[in-house]
């Protein structure tokens, strides 16, 4: 018979360790449940077991009561119930969300709270070790561990704008899990837990603590994230293989511009509807996907360099970007 003292040393060490991990952050860890309007007009708080009705989040700051979660779960409404880990039922208040990264900022008072801190999702490898902790049923924390199982993922986020730069891993995220955290060995926040694809055999997804870190800051401050925009809408579609060719494009599709919004980064720096965009920030763009993605590399403020196809002419132009409010 083969000697199993090693594997058993080796998994007792494991299950040592992430028990210690979650014992740690069990008090960082909430229930997050969203109140909505009652079919008689008054107000009832959705006790259901979907996702939808409820989650998970997570204290990452005690002093301001700050708490982060996913923008899917408090969705629809600005009153949140909270459940902390010692049993506490404490009213919420949502300050701020962000559909595009599927993050929300609750914000609740009260004494004694314990926050969870922030790891660097940068420094992140694939197939280390985490852990995925949630609160869904208000009773105490559920924990699920895996590894990392690709870096820089993306996904189609609840404002149907593309999510970048997700962590996928094998930890499985249970229904209510959704807001909780994602932790690495040293029980540091890398991740929050959004998206379990079952459909796609068991695929989990996380927002980076990366994103989570700059679209939380701006929450606090603002109570919204600003973003640059262009102001343009358009579609894809694909070039003129001769005229491609002429200009030494390599791509086969660019954004046809139909509309421009009045006054926007786009109009000021003269792009018209017509125009058809083939390169944003140096790198080709193929579809509005693209055009956003290279957007979240830049600043207000910034200058945008951008090819477009204006009938048979190329043209550099830069376009100074600003949020779209003030567009």
């Amino acid at each position: 018979m083969a000697d199993l003292s090693a594997a058993h040393s080796f998994l007792e060490q494991y299950s040592q360790a992430v028990s210690a991990i979650v014992d740690a952050l069990s008090p960082s860890v909430v229930r997050v449940e969203r109140r909505d309007d009652g079919r008689g007009g008054g107000r009832r708080w959705r006790m259901g077991r979907s996702r939808v009705n409820h989650g998970s989040g997570v204290i990452i700051d005690a002093e301001k009561g700050h708490i982060v979660t996913s923008y899917h779960v408090v969705s629809g409404t600005q009153d949140v119930r909270i459940h902390t880990s010692d049993g506490k039922v404490i009213e919420g208040n949502r300050i701020g969300k962000d559909p595009d990264t599927d993050l929300a900022l609750i914000q609740i008072k009260a004494e004694g709270l314990k926050a969870a801190s922030f790891g660097d999702s940068n420094a992140l490898q694939v197939g280390a070790a985490v852990i995925a902790l949630g609160n869904p049923d208000g009773d105490g924390v559920i924990a699920t561990s895996g590894i990392i199982s690709a870096l820089k993922r993306e996904l189609r986020g609840p404002s149907g704008q593309i999510m970048s730069g997700l962590i996928q891993t094998s930890a499985l995220f249970n229904p209510g899990m959704s807001g909780g955290p994602l932790v690495n060995s040293q029980g540091q926040i890398i991740g929050l837990n959004t998206a379990s694809m079952t459909e796609a055999q068991g695929i989990n997804i996380a927002v980076a603590s990366a994103t989570i870190s700059k679209i939380i800051a701006d929450l606090a401050e603002h109570g919204t994230v600003r973003r640059p925009r262009l102001g343009v809408a358009g579609e894809r579609q694909r070039l003129y293989e001769g005229l491609a060719s002429h200009h030494n494009l390599t791509q086969t599709h660019g954004v046809y511009v139909h509309e421009v919004v009045e006054n926007s980064p786009a109009a000021r720096a003269g792009i018209v509807a017509g125009d058809i965009l083939v390169s944003a920030g140096g790198e080709a763009v193929a579809g509005i996907d693209d055009l956003n993605r290279v957007l979240t590399h830049f600043k207000i403020g910034d200058d945008l360099p951008v090819k477009l196809l204006r009938k048979l002419e190329l043209i550099d132009i830069a376009v100074k970007l600003s949020d779209e409010q003030a567009a």
